[in-house]
């Protein structure tokens, strides 16, 4: 492991260490600075050479919340949509969002907010706004994943609400994969923060909207990013990342929570560089 990379992992590993040890989490002590991975499922695969690097459960059908947004977004990219269109984004009950009622916003804003801050009410217009409806676009999710392979995956709504929205790590591995040729997907995910305007009667309401991945803020190499929590899915993480020359896919599912899916993604990827090099600790 080069100097740049030790130097990175620590730093990374410290500043994750902090944000947990400062959050209301970890100062009611329901949740552990962990040493290890929490999540119940994960994979970190390498795909310039198709090793996997480490895996556990990666087989194991589980609830995926937001990691739902992935696909969603792919599938409504696919129908070619004209991303400058002005939507008005009406509130719907049981969905929580900062996004105010009866805002217009283009469809670009819309993906912007699903894909960087997980914001339903945006994943959930997107849809609602597609050819067909939100049933065909649910649809055309269960069949663009079924062409890809992904044997084990269903979902049943395009926010991942829903936690009959369900896959493997196997699976998300190549959702992952093929998110990369999606270029608005690649920036949209690792987006630090967006800024929306709503013009007033007398002044401009400016709300600002920010990553559900702390680690973006941090690492510049990773190159996709979704995250999800819902109960019944616990934290979940999917990012690919760029490191040392390769590619690769991390994903981990069922974390203890919010804090802790990060913790993992540092984690694995740390494991990863310590595999490589034969440096058992």
């Amino acid at each position: 492991m080069g100097l740049s990379t030790k130097l990175f992992l620590n730093v990374l590993k410290f500043i994750v260490l902090v944000c947990l040890s400062t959050s209301t989490i970890a100062k009611n002590k329901s949740v552990p600075i962990q040493s290890t991975v929490l999540a119940t499922s994960y994979s970190v695969q390498d795909l310039d050479t198709g090793e996997i690097l480490q895996s556990k459960n990666d087989k194991e059908i589980r609830s995926i919340a937001s990691i739902t947004k992935l696909m969603s977004a792919m599938v409504f990219l696919d129908s070619l949509p004209n991303l400058i269109n002005i939507v008005t984004v009406k509130s719907i009950k049981g969905i929580s969002t900062k996004i105010p009622n009866n805002t217009q916003l283009s469809l670009a804003d819309l993906l912007h907010l699903s894909l960087m801050s997980s914001d339903n009410l945006a994943a959930k217009t997107l849809a609602i706004n597609y050819p067909g409806g939100e049933a065909q676009h649910v649809k055309d999710m269960n069949a663009k994943a079924e062409s890809l392979g992904m044997t084990s995956t269903f979902y049943s709504d395009p926010t991942g609400l829903l936690d009959t929205n369900v896959s493997t790590a196997q699976d998300l591995t190549k959702l992952v994969k093929h998110a990369e040729n999606y270029l608005i997907v690649k920036s949209f995910s690792t987006s630090p923060k967006y800024l929306i305007e709503i013009p007033g009667k007398k002044t401009t309401k400016k709300i600002e909207f920010h990553t559900t991945n702390r680690l973006v803020l941090l690492n510049s190499d990773i190159i996709i990013s979704k995250t999800g929590w819902i109960q019944k899915a616990g934290g979940c993480l999917v990012m690919l990342v760029q490191h040392q020359g390769h590619r690769l896919a991390v994903i981990l599912l069922n974390s203890k929570n919010t804090n802790t899916r990060l913790r993992d993604g540092v984690l694995l990827t740390e494991y990863n560089d310590v595999r490589n090099n034969r440096n058992i600790r």
